[in-house]
């Protein structure tokens, strides 16, 4: 009898799925929204090994993901005073960016520790390079890339704007896929200046910024962290992909004056940049990723995204 049950079960589609109306009496009804995407995160992937270390990659997708479909890529390099990495400390901040469209891929680079300068900027190209090899796997659309970084971060992804493709910090010639547009939060811009302006911290001896470039003290290198700094590889012929920078003014780990200098610096060589302050907001933090920060990354890799 229960085999004559099992074989009377009709396997239903959600479309054929007669829905239940005669529920109780008093029974609260909530309207479901059928446009509403959760995300999931998806299985690391190791875009491959250095120094010992298999450097990952942290996929979050849209729920509805379908199979043959695309989706555009928002790459974010993770901020950590160029140290190990929490690969999942902005994957809710940027729940939305993925809800509204795109895959976020969170990547992991060397910390200071195991590669000085440019081994973060050299990880986040060879990452792009899995990226564009995989990009059918992945269920990325290749034309339509964009990529960010959070303080350390931020200093990598702005890295990444001003060489991609012109081989000033790269370890191979293989050719780098267009980027529709770079995001820079609160990111370091010049690292011979980080210890001028008013910090809750020393950068000059003994800190991150000099532990990058392998160091005791910055006023004494003045050269060589001029050289790890995004300011430094900016002119008319630098690449002028759209950047979006947005910065905190109460910031008191990375000043904010670090990305005037870069906003300045940019401005005076007619790239195609925009600049938010975000008022009272210090380093990151529940303030500076309010809705109104989110919307405005959105409304960036929208009016970038290519239809």
């Amino acid at each position: 009898m229960r085999g004559n049950v099992k074989d009377s079960i009709i396997k239903y589609t959600y479309d054929d799925m007669p829905k239940v109306t005669n529920y109780p009496r008093r029974t609260k009804v909530i309207k479901g929204d059928k446009k509403n995407v959760r995300a999931f995160i998806g299985k690391d992937i190791v875009y491959c090994e250095k120094d010992g270390m298999e450097l990952k990659l942290r996929f979050i997708y849209p729920e509805q993901l379908k199979e043959n479909e695309k989706y555009p890529l928002f790459l974010h390099v993770q901020g950590s005073a160029w140290m190990k990495q929490d690969l999942n400390e902005h994957v809710l901040d940027f729940k939305d960016i993925v809800t509204s469209g795109y895959v976020l891929a969170i990547v992991e680079y060397r910390p200071s520790n195991v590669a000085l300068f440019p081994g973060q900027v050299l990880d986040t190209k060879c990452a792009m390079r899995y990226i564009q090899k995989h990009s059918n796997e992945l269920n990325i659309d290749i034309n339509n890339v964009f990529i960010s970084g959070d303080s350390s971060g931020g200093h990598t992804a702005s890295l990444c704007w001003a060489t991609w493709n012109n081989y000033k910090i790269d370890y191979t010639n293989e050719l780098l896929c267009d980027v529709r547009g770079f995001i820079n939060l609160y990111g370091v811009s010049n690292l011979a200046t980080m210890n001028k302006y008013c910090s809750a911290f020393d950068h000059e001896r003994n800190s991150p910024a000099t532990d990058i470039i392998g160091v005791d003290c910055l006023s004494d290198n003045l050269d060589l962290a001029l050289q790890a700094s995004p300011i430094f590889y900016i002119n008319d012929y630098s690449n002028d992909d759209p950047l979006l920078i947005i910065h905190g003014n109460k910031d008191r780990v990375v000043p904010f004056e670090q990305s005037i200098e870069l906003y300045e610096k940019c401005s005076s060589h007619n790239k195609n940049v925009d600049f938010y302050c975000v008022d009272d907001a210090d380093h990151g933090g529940s303030l500076f990723y309010c809705k109104d920060t989110i919307d405005i990354i959105i409304s960036f890799l929208r009016k970038y995204t290519n239809k």
